[in-house]
């Protein structure tokens, strides 16, 4: 369970925690619409968040953009309920951005200091205490630190120092924290690997260090979730220091925290894009194909068996509407097994793609420039 922050002592103005995440249509209102968003998806490039439904088969808008501000260069959301939290670096100013989907409504939490602005925020993980209290753990990547910031609160408070050379993710697991650290040279703008990324426990009541893992063999880390007992980590791989063409030595390793020991570290085949958890209990995993980094396909690995259920030699590829290859960007699914994917596009507008359970073209919507995150929220 996670605990209150003793350390933590300012008076919060909390958001609206809103509803359920359900968007079912109102029962007791024939032919109305539904009550709020089951999809949302963050463009990183149009600095909007776009939400949507699935009515009839086909894919909705929902309500209007969100617009997220002209310094805005975030590329994830984490979510509870109503509240939405997300990020920009220190090219944006490093801000922690906290807001609701149902109003739009936004709070703004800075880092500290005259030096603040520089920190390089990573992405913010939701984090809630025993009386519900919503708060973000938000790694500051330029600072090697990791801070906790609230919705309401001006600025951030530093909750450990000296963390790693490139924390990219902070999370609550039972008694500790874990900080996932890339291990890159981001201090010589190079941002090449250093060594192997690390996972980093700290002790969850004072944020001391507590014990850290080396993936060795893996290069960089783009994702990491928990599942239990378990930390599935996925290693996005290295570049050529030259034409920047990914090397497509992307892994994912399965962590056990308590032991603090690597059960199965996989090669993906490419350089892994993003990792995103179904509904389905299956996990997407988008890598490259190739040298070109937008040609991409899909593995999926099932938490219950612990293995792939489509592997490196098996891999998804959607389709699109005239059959031909589609390559998504991020990829998730619902309980029942359609897939969504949003397509990146930096000059133009993107897509939101709804497939069936075989990646077989279903609908698409038009999304903002830069989609880099989807979220469903029911």
């Amino acid at each position: 369970m996670v605990r209150r922050w003793k350390w933590v002592s300012a008076i919060v103005i909390i958001l609206t925690v809103i509803g359920c995440n359900n968007s079912a249509v109102d029962p007791d209102m024939p032919g109305a619409g539904p009550s709020q968003s089951e999809i949302v998806v963050l463009n990183s490039l149009s600095k909007t968040i776009q939400q949507f439904n699935i009515i009839d088969g086909k894919l909705a808008t929902f309500g209007t953009d969100i617009q997220l501000g002209a310094n805005y260069d975030g590329e994830a959301l984490d979510f509870v309920s109503d509240v939405w939290v997300t990020s920009t670096s220190q090219f944006g100013g490093s801000q922690i951005i906290f807001g609701s989907f149902s109003t739009g409504e936004q709070a703004i939490t800075t880092f500290p200091g005259d030096l603040g602005p520089l920190g390089d925020a990573g992405k913010p993980t939701i984090v809630l205490d025993a009386a519900a209290t919503i708060g973000a753990f938000v790694p500051a990547r330029a600072e090697d630190a990791i801070y906790i910031a609230f919705p309401g609160q001006s600025e951030a408070q530093r909750m450990i120092e000296e963390t790693g050379t490139f924390m990219v993710r902070a999370m609550p697991a039972g008694d500790f924290i874990i900080g996932i650290d890339a291990n890159l040279d981001d201090d010589a703008g190079t941002f090449a690997p250093l060594g192997p990324p690390k996972m980093i426990l700290y002790e969850f009541r004072n944020g001391d260090f507590f014990d850290e893992l080396e993936i060795t063999g893996a290069f960089g880390a783009t994702e990491a979730l928990i599942a239990q007992d378990e930390l599935v980590f996925l290693a996005g791989g290295s570049f050529d220091p030259v034409t920047f063409q990914p090397a497509g030595d992307g892994k994912m390793a399965l962590i056990n925290i308590s032991d603090r020991g690597i059960r199965d570290l996989y090669d993906i085949g490419g350089n892994g894009i993003a990792m995103e958890p179904g509904r389905n209990g299956l996990l997407y995993i988008v890598r490259t194909k190739g040298p070109d980094t937008y040609e991409t396909d899909v593995l999926t690995f099932n938490f219950f068996t612990g293995e792939f259920d489509r592997g490196p030699g098996n891999p998804i590829q959607p389709k699109d509407s005239d059959g031909s290859d589609l390559s998504c960007w991020v990829m998730t699914a619902f309980i029942t097994g359609e897939l969504l994917c949003v397509t990146f596009e930096a000059a133009s507008q993107g897509r939101l793609v709804l497939f069936d359970s075989d990646a077989l073209f279903v609908d698409q919507i038009p999304v903002g420039a830069g989609a880099t995150d989807i979220i469903i929220r029911n």
